[in-house]
């Protein structure tokens, strides 16, 4: 298995940005590159989106203005589509772009998004959406129209990461309030026993929020107030955990967001560190990416993580209301 280089020092300095340059990377030379920041997104231009004929009428006659980020939250891509939510006005975007489309979810018509946190999707597109004021799950067709609800009656107190097995058509919720990881099987839409309880030993868990799978279908969960990664396999038997509470990188400060890439390496957010921490699949740092800033390759406030098939890492960097693009650089080799 392929990994990455420890090029990082025990020190602040690691956080520093690279030096000036239109596309910061990381490592800096001499070393081998293996993180390289693309672009910023702050809207669908940014995507190279248009608007459809009938919005660009509309437009015309009503004087609307493009729709900006503002508090952008959970992430996931797949498909060729970017899903975002926007925790600042309670929507979720979905930027087609392989068709250069987009379009926008804020709920039901009876009742709409309070606090959407993160997104997912199954293996025939359908929309799951977290929301932590509704205690609830909304779900969507891959056009946007409204499905069904898991609701508080199923036992969510504060609904807030999300992820599917497509194989085996499984919804897994993290919920931070019950410090539980609730399961539910898609085929027979009941509920599957949770994962975690609240405590800090092997298998338990204390204010879990984002989760994600890898390709084997294990489930990685941000144990964000243990300050560990714990890593439970598909029959949800708990396997291994990483990390511990720390102001130095390796560390946690505010661990958020966590995505796994096709290597089986572990990349965290850090809201507090303003970065991100890349780790192998036995929990050793291999590298940290970001620092705090508005600059290009700089965070304030990062929360999501999500990788796509062709090596891109998307993260929500929430208070400078972008979304950050960086290139895997592993994936370009044959």
């Amino acid at each position: 298995m392929k990994q990455f280089i420890v090029s990082v020092l025990l020190s602040t300095a690691v956080l520093m940005p690279p030096a000036a340059s239109c596309n910061p990377v990381w490592p800096q030379p001499p070393e081998t590159e293996r993180i390289a920041y693309e672009k910023s997104i702050k809207s669908a231009e940014d995507l190279e989106i248009e608007k459809g004929f009938f919005a660009k009428i509309w437009d015309f006659f009503a004087g609307s203005e493009d729709t900006v980020l503002v508090k952008p939250f959970g992430i996931h891509v797949d498909d060729g589509k970017l899903y975002v939510t926007d925790t600042g006005l309670s929507t979720l975007f979905v930027f087609d772009i392989t068709n250069s489309k987009q379009f926008s979810i804020q709920g039901f018509k009876s009742e709409k998004f309070a606090s959407p946190i993160d997104v997912a999707t199954d293996r025939k597109g359908n929309i799951y959406i977290t929301d932590s004021v509704r205690k609830s799950v909304y779900i969507f067709n891959k056009r946007g129209i409204a499905l069904r609800k898991i609701g508080p009656e199923s036992g969510m107190q504060r609904p807030t990461g999300i992820a599917v097995d497509k194989e085996r058509d499984i919804l897994y919720v993290s919920d931070t309030l019950s410090s539980e990881i609730k399961r539910f099987s898609l085929k027979e839409w009941k509920p599957l026993p949770p994962l975690g309880s609240k405590g800090s030993g092997s298998g338990e868990l204390n204010r879990p929020t984002f989760i994600t799978l890898d390709n084997d279908g294990s489930l990685y969960v941000c144990d964000s107030m243990n300050f560990r990664i714990k890593i439970f396999d598909k029959d949800g038997e708990f396997q291994r955990a990483f990390g511990n509470l720390g102001n130095t990188i390796g560390n946690f400060s505010s661990p958020r967001g966590v995505a796994v890439d096709k290597d089986g390496n572990i990349y965290v957010t850090d809201t507090l560190f303003n970065a991100i921490q890349i780790f192998d699949p036995q929990g050793n740092l291999l590298l940290v990416f970001g620092s705090e800033g508005k600059g290009p390759g700089e965070f304030y406030g990062p929360e999501d993580i999500a990788i796509s098939k062709d090596g891109k890492a998307y993260v929500t960097d929430s208070y400078n209301m972008r979304i950050e693009v960086f290139d895997i650089l592993s994936y370009k080799k044959k």
